[in-house]
């Protein structure tokens, strides 16, 4: 009698014979067998009876996880190319919202990618074909660095025959001068390859304006990186994520900045990059457009035109020539152009209008002193906020919300600090986080402020005349005293006070120092500094003039106008 013919079945998906591996299998004697007779544990069939019928019950089958695809971290040559590739994506990205928002000239791009060029110059990195490059004239890096640090790598893609980007070594607030200025970006055997850092994004499109003239300053930077229209706090969530699971941990710490940029960073980045670039390059950054930068200064304080005028004039007094400092002796408070012009503003708005309560009325009808200003009032100007900015958290200053605040916020406010948190800290490195979080509050969101447009400039040009108005009415003109050399050198009025900390300064003066410090995105006691050096060389000035009147028996001998090395006011 023939034998019946065995029927053969398929393994479920991803299941197999663990002896041979094979992927049928057939019933025999209630035990299950693979194609080649191997014996499969776990199975045995068996007869239900009729009264066994429909007592099977739900069967639950467990779901399978869906399988992550763990990149490869990158690691040396290649995870360093991989950075300077992330760091120009970011810097392409600013570029474009620059000339495409903010309006820029067309060729801004160009001269950015032409100062990118140069900053990377020297860096030892790869062509596609995996030959060395490095050095000014494309030589190899490894004769003139040595060692681990003459290897390198990127390919170019945005800037012709140059590298992508850099790699940044952190946030540090450090700013070695010494190290800019003795040492050029060449490789370095005793230390390790430095290579840019985000903020150096930064620094580049500022220097861009500074080549082209505009009248943008590191404190407009800030400022819109703070708000989160130009791309920096949250870059790293902006990169691919297929770049940055490759990234090596370092790297992508260098790119996960602070949730805000310090007062002063990126004025010392910018320094640093000019020093460097005068060394590297013998290349000199033209000066700063300052006249419109401190008119814009000026107004947004609102301050009285005629202190533009004074400023003006000590400027001129002083020689000052507004560029940035490439080496060669101590650098001051203001030897930096931006410092010089807040500098400029606060010194005129001291001489001008006493800040500290003490009458000085004019002299002679050439003293400028001729009006008075009630400080108590432009405090209130200055302080005024408006109805949005009553009932909405002020954009760029989320970081400021402490755990104490967002206990005591009204609804608004925190709508606002909750889509700020969604929009710099969450991304796609986890899908569902974004939805765990938002499911928390489950209300619909009330707030229409991220979405709403920027205020058109014509609305903060009305808003700045109402403030004018209000301050021109508080000017008083005040009445001459007889005019006297003597009782100008013998009465104290007649003096100026030095503040040199901010425990010095009197109530009007703090909040005008503050100002015009948070404008200039610079720290208040840098401010301080640099205003307590102008009045030096002014003082200088005035003594000098004295001896050109030729008051002294060394009237034709100059006085530097130097502070000793031994005083404070250096930086």
């Amino acid at each position: 009698m023939p034998m019946a013919r065995t029927k053969y079945h398929k393994f479920r998906s991803g299941e197999r014979c663990d002896e041979c591996g094979a992927r049928q299998w057939f019933a025999q004697d209630a035990l299950r067998y693979c194609r080649n007779g191997h014996r499969l544990e776990g199975f045995a069939s068996h007869e239900a009876d009729e009264d066994a019928f429909g007592t099977q019950g739900r069967v639950a089958r467990r779901k399978k996880e869906a399988r992550r695809h763990v990149a490869v971290k990158l690691s040396g040559d290649e995870g360093r190319e991989l950075y300077l590739e992330a760091l120009q994506f970011v810097l392409v990205r600013q570029v474009s919202w620059l000339v495409g928002e903010r309006g820029f000239p067309a060729d801004f791009a160009a001269l950015v990618r032409a100062l990118w060029a140069l900053r990377v110059r020297d860096l030892p990195l790869r062509e596609r074909g995996d030959g060395r490059r490095g050095g000014r004239d494309g030589a190899s890096a490894s004769g003139r660095g040595g060692g681990e640090d003459s290897e390198g790598g990127g390919g170019s893609v945005w800037f012709s025959s140059q590298s992508q980007s850099e790699m940044g070594g952190g946030e540090s607030s450090d700013f070695d001068l010494s190290d800019a200025t003795t040492s050029t970006w060449a490789p370095d055997a005793r230390r390790r390859w430095k290579v840019p850092r985000l903020i150096d994004t930064l620094a580049l499109c500022y220097l861009g304006c500074l080549v082209r003239r505009l009248p943008v300053t590191t404190g407009d930077f800030c400022n819109w990186a703070q708000k989160g229209d130009l791309e920096f706090l949250a870059a790293l969530n902006q990169i691919p994520r297929n770049v940055r699971d490759r990234l090596p941990a370092e790297y992508h710490q260098a790119l996960h900045v602070r949730d805000h940029i310090p007062p002063g960073r990126l004025q010392r980045t910018v320094q640093q990059l000019v020093i460097s670039l005068k060394v590297n390059f013998d290349m000199t950054m033209p000066p700063l457009n300052w006249v419109p930068i401190m008119l814009r200064f000026i107004t947004e304080l609102i301050l009285p035109i005629d202190v533009y005028i004074t400023a003006k004039c000590i400027g001129e007094l002083l020689k000052t020539q507004f560029s940035y400092f490439s080496g060669g002796r101590r650098m001051r408070a203001m030897d930096n152009p931006e410092v010089l012009v807040a500098s400029l503003v606060v010194v005129a708005t001291k001489l001008l209008y006493s800040l500290d309560n003490v009458e000085r009325p004019p002299i002679s009808q050439q003293d400028p002193r001729r009006t008075k200003v009630d400080w108590k009032e432009w405090q209130n100007i200055i302080t005024e906020e408006s109805p949005e900015e009553r009932t909405n958290l002020a954009r760029g200053e989320e970081y400021k919300v402490t755990a104490d605040d967002a206990l005591s916020m009204d609804k608004q406010k925190l709508d606002d600090y909750m889509d700020w948190f969604e929009k710099m800290w969450l991304h796609d490195g986890e899908p569902k986080t974004t939805e765990r979080v938002r499911n928390l509050f489950d209300q619909k969101r009330t707030s229409s402020k991220p979405d709403e447009p920027p205020i058109p400039e014509q609305d903060l040009g009305d808003k700045t005349k109402r403030q004018y108005e209000i301050l021109s009415q508080s000017i008083k003109s005040v009445n001459l005293t007889v005019e006297s050399t003597d009782n100008e050198k013998k009465q104290p009025r007649n003096l100026c006070p030095v503040w040199r900390s901010e425990t010095d300064l009197p109530d009007a003066a703090k909040v005008l120092y503050r100002k015009t410090a948070e404008l200039a995105a610079i720290p208040l006691i840098i401010l301080i500094r640099g205003a307590t050096q102008v009045e030096k060389q002014l003082e200088i000035w005035c003594v000098q003039k004295t001896k050109r009147d030729g008051k002294g028996k060394d009237h034709h001998r100059e006085v530097p106008l130097e502070v000793d090395d031994d005083s404070d006011d250096y930086l």
